[in-house]
C-alpha cells in the first residue's frame, strides 16, 4: 500500500493558515494530505508530498483548469502527474455563482480503500469569503478554527458508506463519477468535503479520497430524479402517513423523453435496497407510500429506467422519522482513576415524548453483548440509577466497561465505556536480572548482558552483538495512554537501537522507544495494524551520559518526550489498538534481519512502563529520585549566567567582572581585527 501510495498525487480539502483574522484548516508537519474526509486532522492520513517515483519533484500548487467557460469549470491534475493534487483544496480566485453540482471522477485504490464515514455523511462545505481565493500554504502548524464556511444542503449519487474491499461489493471501480447536488446560488470561494474521519483505506484505519478529474457546474442540472418530500434532511415524518415523492430526470425543461420508468430504492444503509419490485414503476408515477418504522434515519433514491435499458442513477436524500426512544445527546466517556479515587460515567438523555425517564447502570467485564450486571446503590457504588455513576474508592477489580439502560416505556443502551485504574505495569530495576516487581512481566535475557554499577544500584549492560531481554506477552490495553521511562547511557550510536519493544512482529501494533535510525535522536512511535507514526526528539541522546528518557502518549494519540525530566519534543502518533502484543523486547527490535536494525549497545537501568501518560510533573518527580539528581531545571530563569537555574550573586559576580566593559568602535577600541 505504502509504496502505491507513494505514486499517486490527490487533492487536498484541508486547507492553510493564512490570514490573522480569517484563516482556513491547514495542514500538520507529517506532511500534506490526500483528499481526506475528516474534521479531525489527527483523524486522517498523510503521506509524502512528492509526487510519483522517489524523488520526482511537483508543484503542489498546480491546478490546471481545464474549462475556462462560464458554465463548468475543471481541474484535470497536473500535466506531469496525471493526479489532481494541491495542499490548499479547490479555490475559485474570481468566485462562481449560481453552483449546482460538484463532482469528481473517483480513485480505488489497490485494497479497496477510498473513502468511509462511520458516524456521519460526506458533505459539502464552501465559503463566500474572498480573502480564501489568495490563501497560500502553509504547512507544519496546527488546525485552525475559521468560521467561515457553511454546509449546503446537497443530494448525493453514491452511497456515504463503504468498507469492502475491492472488488467487494459496495466499492466503485475507479472512474466512478461521484456527484453532490448543491442548492447554493451565492457566489464562493472555496469548497470542501468533510465527514467523520473513520473510513478505512488499508491498515491504517482512517479515510480519504482519490480524484482524477473534479468538476464544478453552474446552471441548472435536472438531468437525475432527485427527492422532492421528504426533503432534505426533513425530521420527524410521520411513519403511518409517509409518502415519497420525487421529480423525474428532465431534457430541456420537461421529463426526459428517453425513460420509462423508475426504481426506488430506500433503507437505513445509504446503499439502500430496492422496494419498488422487480418491475420499474410507469414513469407516470412520481410517489411511492413506503413501510416505515420510527426512530429511523432513512436514505433514499430513485433511479430511471431508459428506453434502451440503460439505468440513470439518482440523487440519494435522507430524513429521520418521528422518535419516540429516549435521546441520547452524550454518551458516557472512557475514565481513568488512580487506585483510592472516583470514577464518574454519565449520560445526557431526554425523552422526545415528554416525559420522564428512568436510569440503570451495568458493568460489563470483557465489552460484549451477554454477561453484564446491574448495578446496585451502596459502599462502592452511587447514583446508579440516575443519569450519573461513581464508583468509589477504585482498584483494578473495577477495570471492565459501564453503560446505560435509558427507559420512558421503551430502553435505549449507552455506548460501553470502558474504565481503567492508571497505574504502574511493569517495572525492571535491572538489580542483577532483569525480574519486573509489579506484576509478572518479568524478562529472559539473551547473549549474556551483564550488570554493574547504574543509576539505582545495578543497571544491565547490552554488549551490542547478541544481548537483549525477551519480555513474555501482554500489554494489551492503552487505551488510556502509556509511559515510557528509563535511564540510559548508550555507548554506541546503532542503527535504529531499541531501547523498547512491544509488538506483535514487524508492521504488527509495534510501540517503540528507539533511537531514530543512526542519528542522536530520540523516536516514539505506536503502530495501528501496519501503519505508524513515528514522533522525533532531535538531537537528545548523547552517549557515554547517564540520562533518563521519557516518551508518554495520550489516548489522543499526542506524543510528549522528555530528557532529564524535561519537555523537549511534542508530536501525534496513533492511538494503540487494545490486543495482546506478543514479540516484546529491550535492547532489540522485531526489523532484527540482515542490514535491517542494531541491537543495542550500553547501559540500561530503571525501566518502567505505565498505562496511562505520565505528567510533567510526574516525570519531574521520576527524575529527582536519582541519587546523584539536585534538581530538574524545568524553568531556567532568563538572568542565569552560571548555569544553575537559578539567579543569585554568583550571576552578579559575573555580571560585575563585565562591568563597564565596552566594544564601541572608535570611543573604546581604537582598531578592529
Amino acid at each position: 500500500m505504502q509504496s502505491f501510495i507513494k505514486g499517486l498525487l490527490c487533492v487536498s480539502v484541508l486547507f492553510c493558515l493564512s490570514s490573522s483574522s480569517v484563516h482556513a484548516e491547514n495542514v500538520t508537519s507529517q506532511g500534506a494530505p490526500f483528499m481526506t474526509v475528516s474534521d479531525n486532522i489527527y483523524d486522517t492520513a498523510y503521506f509524502p508530498r512528492q509526487g510519483p517515483g522517489v524523488g520526482s519533484t511537483i508543484n503542489i500548487n498546480h491546478m490546471t483548469d481545464g474549462n475556462n467557460g462560464t458554465f463548468n469549470t475543471t481541474w484535470t491534475g497536473d500535466a506531469n502527474a496525471g493526479w489532481l493534487y494541491d495542499g490548499i483544496g479547490l479555490q475559485f480566485a474570481g468566485g462562481m455563482s449560481e453552483v449546482q453540482r460538484f463532482e469528481w471522477d473517483m480513485q480505488t485504490f489497490g485494497d479497496g480503500g477510498w473513502y468511509n464515514t462511520l458516524n456521519v455523511p460526506l458533505r459539502v462545505q464552501v465559503t463566500t469569503d474572498p480573502v480564501f481565493a489568495g490563501y497560500p500554504i502553509i504547512t507544519g502548524v496546527d488546525n485552525g478554527s475559521d468560521g467561515i464556511w457553511t454546509t449546503v444542503p446537497s443530494f448525493n449519487t453514491y452511497p456515504f458508506y463503504v468498507s469492502a474491499s475491492a472488488p467487494g461489493p459496495g466499492v466503485p471501480i475507479q472512474g466512478t463519477t461521484f456527484v453532490f447536488e448543491i442548492d447554493f446560488p451565492h457566489t464562493i470561494y472555496g469548497v470542501r468535503i468533510i465527514g467523520d474521519g473513520g473510513g478505512v483505506a488499508g491498515s491504517d484505519g482512517t479515510g480519504f479520497v482519490g480524484a482524477q478529474e473534479i468538476r464544478v457546474f453552474t446552471g441548472d442540472s435536472t438531468g437525475r430524479a432527485r427527492p422532492v418530500s421528504p426533503p432534505q434532511d426533513a425530521d420527524g415524518i410521520i411513519v403511518e402517513s409517509a409518502e415519497l415523492v420525487w421529480a423525474p430526470a428532465q431534457r430541456g425543461g420537461v421529463i426526459d423523453p428517453n425513460v420509462i420508468g423508475h426504481y426506488v430504492y430506500l433503507g437505513t444503509d445509504p446503499n439502500g435496497v430496492r422496494v419498488s419490485g422487480s418491475a420499474a414503476l410507469p414513469v407516470q408515477t412520481v410517489s411511492f407510500s413506503p413501510v416505515l418504522a420510527k426512530d429511523t434515519v432513512y436514505y433514499w433514491r430513485v433511479d430511471e429506467l431508459c428506453d434502451d435499458g440503460t439505468v440513470i442513477t439518482g440523487y440519494t436524500g435522507s430524513f429521520r422519522t418521528e422518535l419516540s426512544l429516549p435521546l441520547i445527546h452524550v454518551q458516557p466517556a472512557d475514565a481513568v482513576a488512580t487506585a483510592g479515587g472516583n470514577a464518574v460515567f454519565m449520560v445526557t438523555a431526554t425523552d422526545p415524548l415528554g416525559g420522564l425517564l428512568e436510569y440503570q447502570w451495568y458493568y460489563d467485564a470483557d465489552g460484549f453483548a451477554g454477561g453484564e450486571v446491574p448495578i446496585a446503590d451502596g459502599a462502592h457504588y452511587g447514583g446508579a440509577a440516575t443519569s450519573q455513576l461513581t464508583i468509589f474508592a477504585i482498584d483494578a477489580s473495577d477495570e471492565g466497561y459501564y453503560f446505560c439502560v435509558v427507559n420512558n416505556g421503551s430502553a435505549v443502551a449507552t455506548r460501553m465505556a470502558r474504565f481503567t485504574e492508571r497505574r504502574l505495569i511493569a517495572y525492571w530495576p535491572m538489580n542483577g536480572d532483569p525480574n519486573d516487581i509489579v506484576d509478572g512481566y518479568g524478562g529472559t535475557a539473551s547473549g549474556g548482558p551483564v550488570y554493574e554499577s547504574g543509576i539505582f544500584g545495578q543497571a544491565i549492560r547490552f554488549d551490542g552483538i547478541d544481548d537483549f531481554v525477551a519480555l513474555p506477552g501482554g500489554f494489551a490495553d492503552f487505551s488510556a495512554g502509556l509511559t515510557i521511562t528509563l535511564w540510559a547511557r548508550p555507548t554506541v550510536v546503532s542503527k535504529w537501537a531499541r531501547f523498547v519493544e512491544l509488538a506483535n512482529g514487524r508492521l504488527s501494533d509495534n510501540i517503540l522507544f528507539s533511537r531514530g535510525d543512526r542519528t542522536n535522536d530520540l523516536v516514539m512511535e505506536v503502530y495501528n495494524g501496519a501503519a505508524g507514526g513515528a514522533v522525533w526528539g532531535r538531537g537528545l541522546l548523547e552517549l557515554n551520559v547517564w540520562q533518563m528518557l521519557t516518551g508518554t502518549v495520550d489516548p489522543q494519540g499526542n506524543v510528549v518526550l522528555y530528557k532529564n525530566g524535561i519537555q523537549a519534543a511534542a508530536g501525534v502518533t496513533n492511538k494503540p489498538n487494545i490486543l495482546t502484543r506478543s514479540s516484546c523486547f529491550v535492547g532489540k527490535s522485531n526489523w532484527d534481519g540482515p542490514n535491517e536494525d542494531d541491537l543495542y549497545t550500553g547501559f540500561m537501568d530503571d525501566i518502567r512502563l505505565y498505562n496511562y501518560p505520565l505528567t510533567p510533573q510526574e516525570v519531574a518527580d521520576l527524575y529527582v529520585l536519582a541519587p546523584h539528581v539536585e534538581y530538574a531545571c524545568v524553568q531556567p530563569p532568563q538572568l542565569d549566567l552560571t548555569g544553575d537555574c537559578k539567579v543569585d550573586l554568583m550571576d552578579l559576580a559575573v555580571l560585575a567582572e563585565a562591568w563597564m566593559e565596552c566594544g564601541r568602535y572608535p570611543t573604546c577600541i581604537t582598531e578592529v581585527q
